[in-house]
């Protein structure tokens, strides 16, 4: 799988991402089942309230607008 380019967000090259990843799962190894699922639960609910902000910020442009451009990401 080819890795998602850099982005705005992120501020890391694709070097930094690769070793905080494997970072990131040498110290999650030893958790339990139920302590990784809890761990991502958490992660996916962090991306999940950005995912809306971004959206709330992209329908309040565009009714400001009104010109019919779709913000949306």
């Amino acid at each position: 799988m080819q890795p998602e380019p850099n982005s705005f967000q992120t501020g890391l090259s694709d070097k930094a991402m690769e070793t905080l990843k494997k970072q990131l799962v040498d110290l999650v190894e030893p958790l339990s089942d139920h302590q990784l699922l809890d761990l991502a639960d958490g992660i996916h609910e962090m991306l999940r309230r950005r995912r809306m902000v971004r959206q709330h910020h992209a329908e309040r442009m565009n009714a400001r607008t009104r010109h019919g451009v779709d913000f949306r990401i």
